[in-house]
Parts: structure tokens; sequence; C-alpha cells
């Protein structure tokens, strides 16, 4: 499952890469250097795994998410009502503090922290998408919108990331193998993730044809 959720990862930043080249980089807002950052981290810890199989490298990790929170951060408050920016804004630089300066009373370490506190950034900004679709209605469908997409991707990896991760001591000690069972599941919920978000490539796709009419 690892192998064809990385297919479908490199086809979704292949499908990026080809409409930068017709169109231009903001053309998609920015998803392209998210889904080339996210090939880049994938690559790079298979190369320490050939490396090293019991290497327990997770730097790139650590910055990964950092940078995850701080993308989605920026590329939702270009899609954000007037009205709603300055709350999102103020409130996402008080977790970001939180998560990286202030220690955690669960005596969890900033690796722990952030792999915990990126679901819940991409549940808080997928969910603020929904509610502002439906607090200032278009004339437009829904799924003719690529957040659409992308923010029920988000949200879908996020619930099940959480359920995935939080527990995961627990059932470390009641049950491995619903555990292992949990790993296989994550690919293929990435692998879910990422159609999603080649089917919102697809919308920008419409949307930039469109704009040069």
């Amino acid at each position: 499952m690892n192998s064809i959720y990385e297919i479908i990862l490199l086809i979704t930043l292949l499908k990026s890469i080809v409409l930068v080249r017709k169109f231009s980089l903001s053309s998609q807002n920015y998803l392209f250097i998210y889904l080339l950052i996210t090939f880049l981290v994938e690559v790079l810890s298979w190369i320490i795994l050939l490396i090293n199989k019991d290497s327990k490298f997770s730097f790139q990790y650590t910055v990964y998410c950092i940078f995850c929170i701080l993308f989605f951060w920026f590329h939702y408050s270009r899609q954000c009502h007037k009205k709603l920016r300055k709350k999102v804004n103020i409130l996402s630089v008080i977790l970001i503090v939180y998560v990286l300066v202030f220690p955690s009373f669960l005596g969890e370490d900033l690796v722990s922290r952030l792999v915990i506190a990126l679901p819940i950034f991409y549940i808080l900004y997928s969910m603020l998408w929904f509610y502002q679709k439906v607090a200032f209605p278009s004339k437009d469908k829904i799924t003719d919108d690529p957040n659409f997409w992308i923010s029920t991707a988000l949200l879908l990896w996020s619930c099940f990331f959480i359920f995935r991760v939080i527990p995961r001591y627990f059932f470390d000690t009641t049950d491995k193998d619903f555990l292992i069972l949990l790993r296989e599941l994550v690919y293929i919920i990435n692998s879910i993730m990422y159609l999603l978000f080649f089917k919102a490539l697809m919308k920008y796709e419409i949307l930039a044809k469109n704009l040069n009419k």
C-alpha cells in the first residue's frame, strides 16, 4: 500500500507541474509547493531507511509538520472572508506559539506535539472553510471549488490520523494487531487524500482555462 500511495502522490505532483507550466504557480494557490515538499520528504525518508533500516532520524518530519501548518495557514488565509481572516490569523499565531515554545502539560516532546497539532490545524482550517461556505453562500456549486476537495481531503486524513496517533500506546499494549492494521490503513487514507488533491487540481485547471478565455 505504501508503494501505491507514493505512486499516487507522484502522479498528483506531475499534474501540478503540468498546470504550473500551462498557467502559473498562483493558478493552483501554490499547491505545487506543498506537493513538491511532501514528495521530497518521502524520498529523503526512503533514502535514510535505505542507508540504515534501524534509523530513527525524524528531523525531516519535524520541519515538515511546521511547513504544513504554515503552508495551509497561508493557503486558507487567501480564501478567508475579511470578517474571518483576522480571527484566523490571531488563533493560528497563538496555537503555533504554544506548540513551538511552551512545554506540553503531557510532557510530550516537540515532535509528538507537532504530530498531534498538525491534524488539529487541518481540522480547524477545513471546518472554517466549510463554515464560510455556509455563512457566505454563492451561486456556484460547492464541488466546483477546488478548496472543497482540499478541505475534504484534509478533514478525512486528520480524523483518521488522530484516531491512529493518540491511542497508539494503548493499542500497543492491548491490541498490537489492530495497531498494525491502523498503520496499513494510513497508506490507504493517504492515497485517498492525494486522489482528492488531484481532483482539486482538475478544478483549478478548469478555473484557469475560464480565466484565460
